[in-house]
């Protein structure tokens, strides 16, 4: 399913938002029940609600610099054809990352080229949600509705899913003087130009509230 999504260009995710609201989602679930529901396979979740749940909870920390030697590893072993060595590498990056969208690209592949369909379904169903997500119908196309991201990943994962070369990025001020990154991206296939807006806050509030008293006479970095 979701390679058809990645060939159906930008905003793909407005295409099939009935999938985001025939959602089994009840009000005030909080994050340990979602994730849990997710785990259990149950895929007809409120995937926003779960994200921005994880963002509100005690254990949220974004932009694990874990992730990234999780995601090399599991490249590497993709690149020497080590499909069955991947799965485990996955399976330890999902128990540190569960809400990674990359972690979860990495299970549908491993799981399809060690023939374990069902996961691969099930991990395929769980990237769809976190793409359809981030942007709902007439989001990120301003700063009045910029999409709201927990993590760097989350940005890049939206961005390259769409098939979007970045030719700019900047930071601004959006609705509610809410920190953006600001792309300008031209569509790969259909050369397209547009422009999206991110909202950053919940993850430089982390940054904000976590760093070191010697890092806080520094500026923020952007995630």
């Amino acid at each position: 399913m979701f390679k058809l999504l990645r060939q159906l260009g930008p905003w793909c995710g407005l295409l099939v938002l009935s999938l985001v609201a025939t959602s089994g989602f009840a009000a005030g679930e909080d994050y340990a029940t979602l994730k849990s529901r997710l785990e259990g396979g149950d895929t007809r979740i409120d995937f926003r609600a779960l994200r921005l749940a994880y963002a509100d909870s005690p254990t949220y920390a974004p932009n694990q610099s874990s992730s990234l030697s999780h995601r090399r590893a599991v490249e590497q072993a993709f690149e020497a054809g080590q499909f069955s060595a991947a799965v485990p590498l996955i399976q330890k990056w999902l128990a540190e990352d569960y809400l990674n969208p990359f972690a979860h690209l990495g299970a549908v592949r491993a799981y399809e080229k060690t023939g374990d369909t069902a996961r691969a379904q099930f991990h395929d169903a769980v990237v769809l949600g976190f793409f359809n997500s981030i942007c709902e119908r007439n989001e990120g196309r301003s700063e009045n509705r910029p999409c709201p991201v927990v993590s760097i990943d989350e940005e890049h994962f939206f961005l390259v899913m769409n098939g979007f070369r970045i030719d700019a990025q900047h930071g601004a001020l959006c609705q509610d003087d809410r920190p953006c990154n600001v792309y300008d991206v031209v569509n790969r296939k259909t050369h397209a130009a547009t422009t999206v807006y991110l909202d950053i806050s919940r993850p430089l509030h982390y940054l904000d509230t976590h760093q070191t008293p010697a890092a806080s006479a520094s500026p923020p970095a952007q995630p």
